[in-house]
């Protein structure tokens, strides 16, 4: 176990954060930041890659729960920061519910058909919840970012209106996690149970890191911009 307290910046070497926060595995999956990049920084690894700095350090920062709160980030950093949604998305999609997906259906061949089905529907019941979660987004929410960022007029929305509405999704899986920890019979206590659980566990903390960086970077960096957006309309009709 390491216990470097690292302090994390441009020029922090991206390799030793790493180490010591092995979930930023998961955002450079979503960045399609390749290992082996030996001593770089984050400021050399978002030139490499021709990423905002910015964006990048608040990704890696995040995923290393060591982000300010009241963070914010200039306008020309929310292209990157958005695309890095989008494709948490498309992760998540089309990987992560998939494998699990599969796992829970082998360990549900394994157990009565009374469990099997129960496990089966909890999931699914989860499932449909994180696509609903993700819908909205990519319907209504990061759309209009674009349209903010490409300084096209919009109405009917804000994005107050998504810092309201952005739900906690999170109960049917605690659910999902005590049937498997709790409720199974026990001689259904095989590598495929112990592998959903982890997947789980795994699948919650990428989860949250997602929803992280939408409340507390991309929403209030969009309402920055909003601000500014309005302030300058407002004074051109001075």
């Amino acid at each position: 176990m390491y216990q470097i307290e690292l302090l994390i910046g441009a020029d922090s070497k991206l390799s030793e954060l790493i180490l010591e926060y092995p979930d930023i595995l998961g955002a450079l999956s979503h960045l399609n930041i390749r290992l082996g990049f030996g001593e770089a920084s984050i400021r050399e690894i978002a030139e490499r890659y021709q990423l905002n700095l910015d964006a990048l350090t608040a990704i890696v920062a995040t995923y290393c729960n060591r982000l300010p709160h009241g963070k914010t980030i200039p306008k020309e950093a929310l292209s990157d920061l958005l695309a890095f949604q989008k494709n948490s998305h498309t992760g998540f999609n089309q990987k992560q519910i998939p494998e699990l997906k599969a796992l829970i259906a082998s360990f549900a061949d394994e157990v009565s058909e009374k469990h099997g089905k129960m496990l089966i529907s909890f999931f699914d019941g989860y499932i449909r919840e994180v696509h609903e979660h993700f819908k909205y987004e990519e319907e209504t929410v990061f759309p209009y970012i674009d349209a903010i960022l490409e300084n096209r007029r919009t109405k009917g929305f804000a994005i107050h209106e998504f810092e309201k509405n952005h739900t906690d999704i999170g109960q049917k899986l605690y659910d999902l996690k005590n049937i498997l920890i709790k409720y199974m019979p026990e001689e259904t206590d095989t590598g495929y149970r112990r592998r959903i659980l982890y997947y789980l566990f795994s699948f919650e903390k990428q989860l949250a890191y997602h929803n992280h960086l939408e409340d507390y970077v991309l929403a209030p960096s969009v309402r920055e911009v909003e601000k500014k957006s309005n302030e300058k309309a407002t004074t051109s009709h001075v």
